[in-house]
């Protein structure tokens, strides 16, 4: 990463920027203002988020704020209602309340003497969030949108559900979020109220997994806070990695259903900016945001318009690792999406465990997968938020040997998919509830298997997603559903494999007995997207090389990291994987503030008993200023039976060493197609 120092502008930092709602809550701004500000209004890019401008991602913030900023556009990060140092309180998927303030923010922007009445949006995660549910408004003031990682629809794309099914990363997320929400104010731009206004959050506090499992299927709950393509105006640029299996799918949908402008990048990076990127290659993004502001705000003819409608990251074939820097592959191209040059082909699932491009005679296969298939899983969407970290799924051979597979001969030659897989499967199962996983791996001439995609599905939801109906065990069912977006070139001589199970933990809770699956080979297949090289391929597109300003300064005072552990007792017959993150101890220099930010995750099951499934959560943040100091804990703690799922939580605080908050929290949700 470069990091540029001397711009086309000069600009100041503004710290308490305060923009007025209108029930009378403030919310916390900080503002870089170009020089040219004082001679006339200029367009204003925006980031709002609820993860504090003072302190964690300050660093970050300042990397691309500050660019923005000396290339002549006012630029904003804003604390969220009830986060950082805004008033109020924030909401529980308030995705609502959120787009209306960020429109109100809007409008003040507008009005400023330094503004020329014309807002971006730029944002990654709740960030995206924030910019395609403000889009979904249209306020006059939105002229652009960067999105990445982003939902259009909170229960398909989240760290909540995949398919119907219960995400384990949902109790870390919540867990998150329960820890985000209870941390104070900075008294420096607050002053004396900090206390009071800390108070209330810890009032208001609750562990966010309750909430969403009370909504397990796709009810009027989601629906309500899924946006309308329809109703976006404003230009759209979406942007995902291939390795965010939350979230990437997102790219493609938005160019295939919106009519505004819009182009689309796909890297191989997780859940982190493309500027940013890991596993890289990461990308010039901030140069790419900038003609994408610069053309649709500044009425440039920068060229991005007449480029292709996605650009995506062909990754090739690479043995598994759990980390890996870079990501061996090329740039693609598609003029249009979805693309006239990627077709269909069928692989069928034969009855004597190939992949064949006929179906042959049907044939039953039975199998019982065990508690523990997905160890080799990775986690949901890597984030390599403290450096290089075991995030990625590993080799798959020891899940691939707990699973139904079938096997494709060698390829003859290469064969490279972009887009959406997806299974068409006849089956049976013999419990009233049960989940599917299907892998697709790559396996090499050695038998290393990497896995390229994947899916689970809720087979209670095989009619309709907001109504779970369940399963007569022993009847057959044809079903259908998707598999995570990918790219991937398949080399000359390796096999393609198809994994079936019924149990991917610890990605997904178990259901709530052990199932015995039936799969009707010769009548089930999958579908790959095929795309075929052309000559374009000859002539990649290019990006720039990564740049940005200088990040916020910090002194590191103890390292930070993050790592994933898996413990089996074989007396008790117990797995146990185990994740520790921490920020490690940082002193941010200019405003004088140390923070630090640790967090564990236990998720553990017994062999053959689904209902010993536990998850457990733990958070820690810190923050101190000479005589100056908060600590906030909290723990979630999710078990389950057959009918219910059970959430323990406690919230405490402390003021040095006095614990001045505590509170538990109890609460059983009825398991619903779970």
């Amino acid at each position: 990463m470069k990091t540029i120092t001397r711009f086309p502008h000069e600009y100041t930092e503004t710290e308490d920027c305060w923009i007025p709602m209108p029930d009378g809550v403030k919310l916390a701004a900080k503002l870089w203002l170009p020089d040219i500000a004082q001679k006339r209004g200029v367009p204003t890019i925006i980031e709002i988020i609820p993860y504090r401008k003072r302190d964690i991602y300050a660093p970050r913030d300042a990397m691309h704020h500050r660019y923005f900023a000396g290339h002549g556009y006012a630029s904003m990060r804003i604390d969220m209602r009830g986060s950082g140092d805004s008033d109020g309180i924030q909401g529980v998927f308030s995705i609502g309340g959120e787009a209306d303030d960020t429109v109100e923010a809007l409008k003040w922007i507008a009005q400023q003497p330094w503004s020329d009445g014309q807002v971006g949006m730029f944002g990654i995660s709740w960030g995206g969030f924030q910019g395609i549910q403000t889009a979904n408004r249209a306020p006059k003031e939105l002229k652009a949108v960067i999105a990445q990682s982003f939902a259009p629809d909170r229960y398909r794309y989240s760290q909540v559900y995949r398919g119907g099914c219960v995400l384990l990363r949902s109790i870390r997320w919540s867990s998150q979020l329960f820890g985000y929400k209870s941390r104070a104010p900075d008294p420096l731009l607050v002053g004396d109220k900090w206390r009071d206004m800390w108070m209330a959050r810890l009032e208001h506090d609750t562990p966010q997994i309750a909430a969403a499992l009370k909504h397990q299927a796709h009810d009027r709950y989601w629906s309500a806070r899924a946006i309308d393509f329809r109703n976006i105006k404003a230009p759209f640029y979406a942007l995902s990695g291939w390795t965010d299996g939350s979230y990437v799918g997102a790219v493609g949908e938005t160019l295939e259903k919106l009519s505004a402008p819009a182009k689309g990048i796909i890297g191989p990076w997780g859940h982190r900016y493309g500027h940013l990127g890991v596993p890289g290659p990461a990308i010039g993004l901030l140069q790419e945001a900038l003609r994408w502001y610069d053309h649709w705000m500044r009425g440039k003819d920068t060229g991005i318009m007449r480029e292709p409608r996605l650009i995506a990251w062909m990754q090739r074939s690479v043995p598994a690792k759990s980390f890996y820097a870079e990501s061996p592959g090329r740039w693609v191209a598609e003029d249009r999406w979805p693309s006239p040059n990627i077709k269909p082909r069928r692989f069928f699932l034969a009855a004597d465990g190939t992949l064949a491009d006929k179906g042959g005679r049907a044939a039953k296969r039975t199998w019982k997968s065990p508690q523990t298939l997905g160890l080799a899983c990775g986690e949901l969407m890597p984030w390599f938020q403290h450096g290089p970290s075991p995030e990625l799924p590993g080799d798959q051979r020891m899940d691939d040997g707990q699973s139904l597979c079938f096997d494709s001969p060698p390829l003859k030659q290469d064969l490279e998919i972009l887009g959406t897989a997806k299974a068409e499967f006849t089956l049976a199962v013999d419990r009233p509830t049960a989940f599917i996983c299907v892998r697709v791996c790559d396996v090499a001439p050695d038998g290393a298997s990497t896995r390229v995609t994947y899916g689970v599905f809720n087979l209670t939801h095989r009619d309709d997603a907001a109504r779970p109906k369940k399963l007569q065990p022993g009847t057959e069912y044809k079903i259908s559903f998707p598999l995570i977006d990918s790219a991937y070139s398949f080399a000359k001589g390796h096999r393609i494999r198809v994994a079936v199970s019924t149990t991917y933990w610890p990605l997904i809770w178990p259901s709530p007995e052990p199932v015995t699956l039936t799969l009707v080979a010769g009548k089930s297949a999958l579908w790959l997207p095929v795309r075929p090289r052309t000559k374009r391929d000859d002539t990649p597109p290019k990006f720039r090389p990564p740049e940005s300003a200088p990040a916020f300064p910090r002194t590191a005072l103890t390292p930070g990291g993050r790592n994933r552990t898996i413990h089996a007792d074989l007396g008790k017959g117990e797995t146990v994987v185990a994740v520790t993150d921490s920020s490690g101890r940082n002193r941010y220099d200019e405003i004088d503030l140390v923070a630090e930010a640790r967090s564990t995750e236990r998720y553990s099951v017994v062999e053959n008993d689904p209902l010993s499934a536990t998850a457990e959560v733990t958070w820690a943040w810190e923050f101190e200023r000479g005589d100056w100091h908060i600590r906030t804990e909290t723990r979630t703690h999710v078990s389950c039976t057959k009918k219910d799922f059970v959430i323990r939580a406690r919230l405490e605080a402390y003021e040095g060493k006095k614990r001045v908050f505590e509170r538990d929290f109890e609460e059983r949700v009825p398991r619903n197609g779970n």
